[in-house]
């Protein structure tokens, strides 16, 4: 009989392959709505907690990095550095009312962060520091329409965007007995590049109209600011038979910040070269380069619980509300078809066997699943609510006991089904999210004795 730390690594070892060959086999996104705004959300929560329908408010545990809220950095194991990263696939499905779809993929890293449990061996307090970098947003997009004119000469016009948001962060937090207080400060960045084509088909006089186009690349950044708090209330503690039940809570905000941005435009006229596609510019009809000006991105903020109990198993319930302020974000001054959003978050965790004396490698895997449901931000053909299911595992390369959790590398898995718009729309999206996310720590400082 195979041994766990064999079954382990072999599950590693196969879901290590399949994330290197994953980004060369998903290829271009394509998203609509990310022309409003800095474009899409990217989920915020790391994978463990995206298996839980995305809670974090107040989530925490010994090996991933909660970055939603930066109070739970505090309870990492004793002396531990933890390196975790994430790899996200997803596929979506746009339809609109006429039974027309499409289908695009893609694959990107939703985080890299690294954190460690500094406090004195003696020291009555938790201290935590952690560092990292992610997405917040993301534009792809690549949307035509065609239309005829009144001289009978038709009409295509394209609208491409590309680029996005990124978060490099430091964060740190300490916890005193049952209370825990964390801030995350760093540097906000991006760029944005947005490109308008207009070709006009001589349909009635050859060479009468050429195309155009318009091009607009925007550079912001600015620093930032989140905190969050988390406060454990136990209902119950046998600390001779290490059984417990607790109810923790928690509160975050990441607060408005103002990004600075240069911006250039260029209005063109230009010829296709040949049937690939290549383009030529035939003449610059205005040109303007480092424009400044102020981008807003809004303040968002969460709330939740989480009821943990520890038997021979241990099981997690959570719950958060978040509220994001989209309808407050600016562009040089402007507003956008955005309004505020918000969502409700839900999820359990389940590891069946906590004491290490199972000898079934399922026993020490971690099982999870949730939903969230909510209204997006953008505001185009109305309100548009979504809605996801996820199902997660947190699978461990070797055995080990839940006390010796913070001690192990453990795989995380997500899948997510969701779907944002309905029937009635003019479109909308279903989509599926699989996601992988390494977990992996060991002692990262022990001051030797000799004697």
């Amino acid at each position: 009989m195979q041994s766990v730390s064999i079954i382990g690594k072999r599950v590693f070892l196969s879901l290590t392959l399949l994330s290197a060959t994953a980004i060369s086999a998903f290829s271009q996104d394509n998203s609509p709505w990310s022309r409003y705004g800095l474009g899409d959300i990217v989920p915020s929560g790391n994978i463990a907690n995206r298996g839980m329908g995305q809670v974090g408010a107040a989530y925490s545990d010994f090996q991933t990095i909660n970055f939603l809220n930066p109070a739970s950095y505090s309870k990492f194991g004793l002396q531990r550095a933890i390196f975790d990263i994430g790899l996200d696939i997803n596929s979506r499905k746009l339809s609109d009312n006429k039974a027309t779809s499409y289908t695009s993929n893609n694959a990107y890293i939703p985080y890299l962060a690294t954190g460690f449990q500094i406090k004195p061996i003696k020291a009555k307090y938790d201290w935590g520091l952690v560092m990292g970098l992610r997405p917040l947003t993301k534009v792809s997009y690549n949307i035509s329409s065609g239309k005829k004119m009144s001289s009978g000469d038709s009409v295509i016009s394209i609208y491409e965007g590309n680029g996005g948001t990124y978060q490099a962060f430091v964060g740190t937090a300490i916890g005193i007995k049952n209370f825990s207080v964390g801030v995350n400060s760093g540097y906000r960045f991006g760029s944005v590049d947005y490109t308008t084509r207009v070709h006009i088909l001589n349909d009635t006089v050859a060479n009468r109209y050429i195309a155009g186009r318009k091009v607009t690349n925007n550079r912001f950044a600015a620093p930032f600011l989140e905190a969050g708090v988390q406060y454990r209330i136990f209902l119950k503690r046998d600390t001779i038979h290490h059984k417990s039940s607790s109810l923790q809570l928690g509160a975050y905000a990441s607060l408005q910040s103002k990004l600075k941005s240069t911006k250039g435009n260029i209005l063109e006229t230009y010829y296709v070269v040949d049937e690939a596609g290549n383009e030529t510019n035939l003449d610059t009809i205005s040109y303007a380069n480092k424009i400044k000006g102020d981008i807003i991105y809004p303040a968002v903020y969460g709330f939740g619980f989480m009821y943990e109990s520890v038997k021979e198993s241990l099981l997690q319930v959570s719950a958060d509300y978040e509220m994001s302020k989209w309808s407050t974000y600016r562009y040089y001054g402007n507003t956008d078809a955005l309004q505020d959003g918000w969502t409700f978050k839900a999820g359990a965790k389940l590891l069946p066997d906590i004491t290490g004396r199972s000898k079934s490698y399922w026993s020490t895997v971690f099982y999870s699943a949730g939903f969230h449901y909510g209204l997006e931000p953008y505001k185009v053909d109305g309100n548009m609510h979504s809605y996801g299911v996820t199902f997660g595992a947190g699978l461990p390369i070797k055995r080990y006991s839940y006390t010796e959790f913070n001690r192990n590398n453990v795989i995380n898995l997500a899948l997510e089904f969701g779907q944002r718009g309905n029937r009635q729309a003019l479109l909308r999206e279903n989509y599926f999210r699989f996601a992988i996310g390494f977990s992996m720590s060991d002692i990262w400082f022990i001051k030797r004795k000799y004697e």
